[in-house]
């Protein structure tokens, strides 16, 4: 008897479900992240910012990660409005923090860097060669997650010249720098290539209509991928009975590119959850609206940051 209840709730849901997805219309692709690039100084022993080897390796890195078809947005003109600009010595707790201050656009993913730039003398000549050490990696601006990592560093650099005083010092570093740089952004880039990267699902129950929803990680009924970043959201529902917030959460589970998610709180009359997926937010929050409509549940539906907070609104 209790199979068979299970399976007459799952058809349900799936009808449903089927429902929001054709409300929502056709699923559209989803844009490639929005990346701002940062240096790291604070290690007195780095290239600090505005030094011109600094400025053409941040500007190589943008260059490519832009080539490669991300959205790459300049630090200094997004987040000029509420910090102050051209600081030196900034730890990456700064960066970060600056990163999910701004809001216009909304940043994704920030790729920090370091440059550690020398030069080392033969012990047998007086042959003086550069050295250049760049370390980079991807953090998801919202979650803080590792997106991936990667250095190039151990390079054999050509000798100076004779006589190369600091002005030729400062072009020759700066020239391998940017090469470096190159490799380094290549790299980062593909590490992030394969974090959006589309899945597709395996779901064999989907209902076979484009853009209706998938079992959990699951790219679509027809096996349409699901790309873009993972990303988490906090879902808070206030003023929701038991059931309602069980069906909410069967709800969100079957939503399409649906990760998966985590209760964090619950109580009599309010729930949060660690919800993630790899749908962007206007998505998520067109279906929770649509949810409550489905739910015949009055309620609003508010978003600031990564928190999405739905309030169910009483009526008699």
């Amino acid at each position: 008897m209790l199979p068979i209840r299970a399976a007459a709730r799952r058809a349900a849901l799936a009808a449903l479900s089927l429902g929001l997805a054709l409300a929502a219309g056709p699923a559209l692709a989803q844009p490639k992240p929005t990346v701002v690039v940062m240096g790291e100084d604070a290690d007195e022993d780095s290239v600090p910012r505005g030094n011109r080897i600094f400025q053409r390796v941040i500007a190589e890195l943008s260059e490519t990660m832009n080539l490669r078809g991300y959205n790459v947005y300049d630090e200094t003109a997004v987040a000029m409005g509420f910090t102050q600009a051209n600081r030196v010595r900034r730890r990456d707790a700064e960066l970060i923090e600056v990163a999910r201050a701004v809001s216009n656009p909304p940043l994704d993913v920030v790729a920090v860097f370091q440059i550690y730039a020398s030069a080392s003398k033969s012990a047998y000549s007086d042959i003086v060669r550069p050295e250049v050490r760049i370390p980079g990696r991807l953090l998801n601006v919202r979650t803080g997650q590792s997106l991936g990592s990667f250095e190039v560093a151990g390079v054999q650099l050509p000798p100076l010249p004779q006589g190369c005083d600091r002005e030729c010092l400062l072009e020759r570093v700066g020239a391998e720098a940017k090469v470096i740089a190159g490799d380094v952004a290549a790299a980062l880039t593909a590490k992030l290539d394969g974090v959006v990267a589309p899945r597709r699902g395996a779901d064999p129950g989907a209902a076979s209509v484009p853009g209706a929803v998938a079992a959990p990680g699951a790219g679509g009924p027809t096996g349409e991928a699901c790309g873009g970043l993972p990303t988490a959201y906090v879902v808070r529902l206030n003023g929701f009975s038991a059931q309602e917030v069980q069906a909410a959460e069967e709800y969100m589970a079957a939503f399409r590119c649906y990760e998966h998610h985590r209760p964090v709180r619950a109580g009599a009359s309010a729930a949060e959850y660690w919800y993630e997926t790899r749908s962007d937010s206007a998505r998520l929050g067109r279906n929770l609206r649509l949810m409550l409509e489905h739910m015949s549940a009055p309620g609003q539906v508010q978003f600031s940051g990564n928190t999405f907070v739905l309030s169910r609104v009483a009526t008699r």
